[in-house]
């Protein structure tokens, strides 16, 4: 069977929808009983009755009626002590009750007399009653403390009214602000009394102006004002009909009047608009009369009081019944059905609610929805569900996260550069509502209250002056900037978050996985091998326990086969007598304490040592015995070669600025390899050259080693010029020659070749030495 598909213009869905609010209006009429008399269900404050130091009301122009400061109570002045058991402490509470008297007898104090000892001074006046007329002493000081007590009750009795006069209105408000969606304050003026042959009493108020109230949390200061954006209303039709001769026509004529007009209730144009409804509205003789005070009872005859008056009330539903009405002519003027009531009565589906007004809907969050708070199952589905339907009904109990959700929900709504319309009875919901938002997201909140439309105005201009302040000195470059920088970090957020989530995922995979047997008995998951193993702690305690220190080793020493073997040769021999040799006396034996000190003492440290070298000395610990052997003998050989360079073993004791330190230094380390290769290459031509300086029977000479090499050169060239000098000076007749043949290593040099004369050890250099022009082959001793 094939349903025809519903549409918003369709007649019969704008017919059963107007039915709809003609219903919800019938509803709302028949909960309402029209009250005529309230003098004895409502709370109502006269403002003629207001004491006499607060300020009567007026029509100012703000709105403001009351202005209470809270009063705090005074205790009475505390009466001396000398009027103990004189005075009822009753009397001093009661500032109503006219002044404490002084009683006629009571406790007092004769004069006592010098020879009475002070013991016997207290005795007699704890004893002591005298009469008020030898109480002098009493009388002296009643006076004073009577006046000063007159002076607490007269102040009491002035601020006992105003104290009242908050309390009450104080009541009030905490009412309305727990209550707001049901209760509401009223100012109300054009009070119509009379009572009928029947005995039915008439008793409300024509005209009436909604009242807000609010409380300094600091000063704790009361205001009441009349509401910014209320208007006076016309109620006779709440409680009067026909038969009381109330003309509907003429009051609706007259209501439209008082609507268009800034009326306010306490100023002189309200007695002008009270006396045309009593002309124009009611068709029946009424009295007027412009008091401020209440009449005591109705009376047979219709009247009319202007008395001002403070009233709280259940709220006004004629206002609901009037919005009604306008929805139902614009659904029926509109020929067009909202899907809100369209879909209380008729079973629309997801689809045709999303397709209707022949429209589609676009999603309402996009691939990343922007939640500014955290978000669990229920709630997440919550959300999935709103991006598939027009509408999601969620009910809870206090505390389940409603708020929370509805909070993400406005806060992703409005990243996307949507407009989000949040409606409740109450206030406080509201208020809940916009603290759970983030502070950025708050500031574009405007916060309209029932009860308080002023601070809602307040709220408004304050946003409207955030926004443009945001707008004047934000930059668009700097912004873009700010959302790839935020952009970039959440994206790094959720790869962290993904990757923690995968590791959890692992650490509970393993928790869960069944292990395979790997030992006897012991399988299945981490848990069940654990729980296995500490079943088995008492019978296996004698294997010990896996070292705390290190890693224990993943294969055992023995295999399962040797293992085995093992067993059966300890069984075979276990009642077996050793064939010889004998037990040691265990004197003789080392203690426990002895042997544990030697295996440490055997045990090589780290003590002295770097991480390079303890990294070393436990790599040549891993080595065969021929490799260490064998690196023995090549360390013994270099400090044989070492010893020959005249350099210590130990490299920390080199010469660093010796030119052989540097040498070894370089080719330890292997740099200049091609200088080297050049060096090993001329090896074979120094072993020539030695030979031959050998085969002429040169030596050595050793010169002190304490001579340096560039004092040594100095001297020479000093001792050569000197020798010139002198051959060719005027000294040259009287120089006298060294006696002797000089000699080098005990042999004389005969010969004009060149001598090689090492004056450094290391370093030789190599001298001519020339003989004299006359034939002479005497030369001159070098000396130091």
């Amino acid at each position: 069977m094939n349903v025809p598909r519903r549409a918003a213009n369709d007649p019969d869905v704008i017919g059963q929808t107007t039915g709809l609010i003609g219903f919800l209006k019938e509803v709302v009429q028949s909960s309402h009983n029209r009250l005529r008399d309230d003098r004895h269900s409502r709370e109502r404050l006269w403002l003629a009755d207001l004491p006499a130091s607060v300020h009567r009301p007026s029509d100012r122009a703000d709105g403001l009626l009351l202005t209470l400061d809270h009063v705090p109570q005074t205790a009475p002045p505390p009466p001396p002590e000398v009027l103990e058991g004189w005075v009822s402490a009753e009397q001093c509470q009661d500032a109503d009750g006219g002044d404490p008297t002084l009683a006629i007898e009571g406790p007092g104090q004769e004069l006592a007399r010098t020879s009475d000892s002070p013991q016997q001074r207290e005795e007699e006046a704890e004893d002591r009653i005298v009469r008020r007329e030898e109480a002098a002493e009493v009388l002296r000081a009643y006076g004073p403390w009577l006046t000063r007590w007159r002076r607490w009750a007269e102040r009491e009795r002035a601020e006992r009214a105003l104290r009242e006069l908050y309390e009450q209105v104080y009541h009030w408000h905490q009412k309305l602000t727990q209550q707001d969606d049901q209760l509401e304050l009223v100012l109300a003026t054009g009070l119509l009394t009379w009572r009928d042959p029947r005995g039915d009493a008439v008793h409300r108020h024509v005209l009436t102006h909604r009242v807000e109230t609010s409380v300094d949390r600091k000063t704790a200061r009361l205001v009441v004002r009349l509401t910014a954006e209320g208007a006076v209303r016309l109620e006779d039709q709440a409680f009067l009909d026909s038969d009381d001769g109330w003309a509907s026509e003429c009051s609706a004529a007259l209501a439209e009047d008082i609507a268009a007009q800034s009326l306010h209730l306490l100023g002189q144009e309200v007695l002008e608009q009270l006396t045309q409804w009593q002309d124009r509205a009611l068709q029946r003789p009424v009295s007027f009369s412009a008091e401020w005070q209440p009449p005591r009872e109705p009376e047979p005859g219709a009247r009319l009081t202007y008395v001002p008056a403070l009233v709280l009330r259940p709220r006004d539903r004629n206002a609901l019944l009037s919005f009604y009405d306008r929805i139902a002519d614009s659904v029926a003027s509109e020929g067009h059905a909202p899907l809100g009531l369209a879909q209380l009565v008729l079973p629309l589906n997801s689809e045709e609610r999303a397709s209707w007004n022949d429209r589609e809907i676009p999603p309402l969050f996009g691939d990343d929805p922007l939640f500014p708070g955290k978000t669990n199952e229920r709630q997440r589905s919550v959300l999935r569900r709103l991006e598939h339907d027009t509408g999601v009904v969620v009910q809870g109990p206090p505390g389940t996260g409603k708020t929370h959700t509805i909070a993400n929900l406005v806060s992703a709504l409005l990243a996307q550069g949507q407009r989000v319309l949040v409606t409740s009875a109450r206030d406080q919901a509201l208020t809940v509502l916009r603290d759970k938002l983030p502070p950025a997201v708050r500031d574009l909140c405007v916060l309209l209250l029932s009860s308080v439309r002023q601070d809602g105005a307040d709220e408004l201009e304050r946003t409207i002056n955030s926004l443009t302040d945001q707008v004047a000195t934000s930059d668009p470059e700097q912004l873009r900037d700010e959302i790839r920088r935020l952009s970039a970090r959440r994206e790094e957020v959720r790869g962290r978050i993904s990757a923690l989530t995968e590791q959890v995922i692992a650490v509970r995979e393993a928790e869960v996985y069944r292990h395979p047997e790997i030992a006897p008995g012991y399988a299945g998951t981490l848990a069940a091998i654990v729980q296995r193993v500490i079943d088995g702690t008492e019978r296996y305690s004698w294997i010990g326990l896996v070292p705390d220190q290190g890693q224990a080793a993943s294969v055992p020493p023995l295999s399962p086969a040797q293992a085995v073997e093992l067993l059966s040769l300890l069984r075979e021999g276990a009642a077996e007598l050793r064939a010889e040799g004998t037990l040691p006396d265990p004197a003789s034996l080392p203690s426990p304490e002895d042997l544990a000190d030697a295996l440490a003492a055997s045990c090589p440290t780290n003590d002295g040592l770097s991480a390079e070298e303890a990294a070393i000395r436990d790599g040549l610990a891993r080595l065969d015995a021929s490799v260490t052997d064998e690196l023995a003998s090549l360390a013994g050989n270099c400090r044989t070669a070492l010893h020959h360079l005249g350099l210590p073993p130990s490299a920390r004791q080199w010469d660093t600025d010796k030119w052989i330190t540097k040498a070894l230094s370089g080719r330890l380390s292997r740099d200049g390899l091609a200088l080297w290769q050049r060096v090993s290459d001329a090896e074979a031509q120094l072993d020539a050259i030695r030979r031959q300086v050998d085969g002429q029977g040169m030596k050595r000479v050793h010169l002190p080693e304490r001579l340096p090499a560039d004092r040594a050169d100095e001297m020479l060239a000093r001792g050569i010029a000197l020798r010139e000098h002198l051959e060719r000076g005027p000294f040259r007749r009287g120089r006298q020659l060294l006696p002797g043949h000089p000699a080098a290593d005990g042999r004389r040099q005969n010969s004009g070749d060149r001598a090689w004369v090492p004056h450094h050890p290391g370093a030789p250099r190599m001298v001519q030495a020339r003989p004299r022009a006359n034939g002479s082959r005497r030369a001159n001793r070098l000396r130091r």
